[in-house]
């Protein structure tokens, strides 16, 4: 057994040891200057706390959560599927757990397990987070541009919102239907508010973030009284 190998198979028996063991601290330290976020199943959740959250698990899984108050379950998305976890007694954390499935986090970090694989870490992601809570409201499209920064979301339905700094400034047309772009698959959306015209082009081509390099499927183009800003954009799926 080579060094690596080894390191895994202790890896993975110490997970499981930490499974074992009803309310010890078993997570790992946040990061230096992070602070910790309440437990999913918090019962006070405060008004600003997103209504899904999105986490990087180190085997390369991607997932959502989100928190079902009525059911005191969780809905855990993870490949393309969507699992209901009731919620279980823990002395730490929050734990959610079926036949095929184990969640259990405390604030920003967590413990996956598809049994009965050994578990893995996970760790909470702001930018996953932010398109989990956008799919949890309805939100088809979310996009966001800088310099200066400006948000949009479509969605549910012909909702459109674009938020622009400075300011803030918020524009909200509740129904505002697309029609065809200027090229194939893409879409063109035209509104005025406060005096002011817009116009939203959605188009299929990749964009990279200028600030964090961060790489998107989508690019979209913001016209407002004739000023162009282009940023990047994610479609969201059911």
């Amino acid at each position: 057994m080579n060094t690596r190998t080894r390191k895994r198979v202790l890896s993975a028996a110490l997970a499981s040891s930490i499974l074992i063991v009803s309310g010890c601290q078993w997570l790992r330290p946040a990061a230096p200057g992070r602070a910790a976020q309440p437990p999913a199943a918090a019962a006070s959740v405060t008004a600003a706390r997103l209504a899904a959250e999105g986490w990087r698990c180190e085997d390369g899984s991607i997932l959502g959560t989100r928190f079902i108050e009525q059911s005191r379950s969780l809905e855990l998305r993870i490949d393309a599927k969507l699992q209901r976890l009731p919620e279980v007694r823990s002395a730490s954390g929050a734990r959610f757990e079926n036949e095929q499935w184990l969640f259990w986090n405390r604030g920003a970090q967590a413990l996956l397990q598809r049994k009965p694989q050994p578990p893995v870490y996970c760790t909470e992601v702001r930018s996953l987070s932010l398109i989990e809570d956008a799919r949890a409201r309805g939100v088809t499209l979310r996009g966001r541009g800088n310099e200066p920064g400006w948000l949009l979301e479509i969605g549910p339905g012909n909702r459109v919102l674009l938020d622009e700094q400075p300011g803030p400034r918020r524009s909200i047309w509740p129904d505002l239907a697309p029609a065809p772009g200027p090229v194939p698959a893409s879409s063109r959306y035209q509104a005025a508010s406060a005096g002011r015209s817009y116009r939203i082009t959605v188009l299929p081509d990749a964009c990279v973030d200028d600030l964090s390099g961060e790489r998107f499927a989508v690019s979209v183009l913001l016209e407002v009284d004739g000023r162009r800003l282009r940023g990047c954009g994610t479609r969201i799926g059911d």
